[in-house]
């Protein structure tokens, strides 16, 4: 399972919860880059995969 955390500039976020077996990036696409103050990508289990900073 993986969790796609994005926060935008006005400070609202939102949570993808995805399954392994479906791509993140379409979810990421949705946003515009504009507006997104960071976005982090979550691989689970978190004791095995480090967070990866895509913004």
């Amino acid at each position: 399972m993986k969790k796609l955390k994005i926060v935008f500039k006005d400070k609202s976020r939102i949570t993808y919860t995805i399954k392994d077996w479906v791509p993140w990036e379409p979810y990421f696409a949705n946003h515009s880059k504009a507006d997104i103050a960071s976005a982090v990508l979550q691989q689970y289990p978190i004791k095995n995969h480090e967070p990866i900073v895509l913004v």
